[in-house]
């Protein structure tokens, strides 16, 4: 299973097909059902994919041909990890198995992703370069991203006694930042706000670094796309 970061499945119906495998919308393997007519035209589940298999059946399915539905009232409760240890382990093997099912899906090259400035169902992230190059390189420009990214720049300069680019880099990693944790924070339960704020943000960090380190590992450079909050 790939925790569902790449879009919104909010209301009842057949699911678009995206062209983009990257960024394709899919079901978690939580709670999903196939016909058998599918599996026999695909085949079983791929027993390479540690995480992931749920995105890799969705490709494989709708590359074939076959419709998605989507039926809210069909809910499962799924039982959430019980410690902070636990939970940077999970979130760590999405990221580092999720560049497995992008090669595997992809037609190489430098592949770079916004998140969409339109509220819609199905896939968030809008392909925004696509190059052909001698390596792999897929790449979602999130929030969380850009926080960090600015904020490394604004130590950077300071370390440079640069004051100005340092200021400059600090405000906007600040600006980011708000714009980050503000759907975590309610004034009415602050105590569960800072619970909110330290699990979604270590959440994140451990899916960022986990899919940098399985890009690696296959040659190829991997930025995860995060969980934030933005329909």
């Amino acid at each position: 299973m790939i925790i569902q970061v790449l879009c919104n499945l909010f209301e009842e119906g057949y699911q678009r097909r995206e062209g983009d495998s990257s960024s394709s919308p899919f079901f978690a393997g939580a709670n999903v059902a196939f016909r058998r007519q599918a599996l026999d035209q695909i085949g079983a589940y791929d027993e390479s994919c540690t995480t992931g298999e749920d995105q890799d059946m969705w490709l494989r399915v709708t590359a074939a041909r076959w419709e998605a539905y989507f039926e809210p009232r069909a809910a499962v409760r799924h039982k959430n990890r019980l410690s902070v240890r636990s939970l940077i382990r999970q979130w760590f093997r999405y990221g580092y198995h999720h560049p497995y099912v992008t090669r595997k899906h992809g037609s190489g090259g430098v592949r770079v992703y916004r998140r969409s400035s339109t509220k819609r169902k199905g896939a968030v992230y809008d392909c925004l370069l696509t190059a052909r190059f001698p390596f792999d390189a897929t790449i979602f420009l999130t929030t969380f991203l850009w926080m960090h990214a600015f904020f490394a720049l604004a130590v950077l300069f300071a370390a440079l006694i640069l004051e100005i680019p340092a200021i400059a880099m600090g405000v906007l990693a600040l600006v980011l930042a708000v714009r980050y944790f503000r759907s975590d924070i309610d004034m009415r339960h602050p105590l569960q706000a800072v619970s909110f704020v330290f699990l979604r943000y270590t959440a994140n960090l451990a899916l960022l670094l986990g899919g940098l380190v399985g890009g690696m590992r296959l040659g190829m450079l991997y930025v995860s796309p995060t969980f934030d909050y933005k329909a």
